[in-house]
């Protein structure tokens, strides 16, 4: 989606989703929020594993 999509499904400028994104970013890159991410990564590639396994056993792979 592009800001102007976003902007207008949530009533707001293309300028302050941008505000809302860069803060976001900065919020996500904090030093402190490290281990969150690692075990989110962490069950984004079970989720994958599982997937695939799914898919080779169904025969889509």
């Amino acid at each position: 989606m592009t800001y102007a999509e976003i902007g207008k499904v949530l009533g707001l400028s293309v300028s302050r989703v941008r505000e809302i994104e860069k803060c976001a970013i900065t919020k996500m890159s904090h030093p402190k929020n490290k281990k969150i991410w690692m075990e989110i990564r962490e069950i984004l590639i079970e989720i994958e594993k599982d997937r695939a396994k799914r898919d080779s056993e169904n025969g889509l792979f």
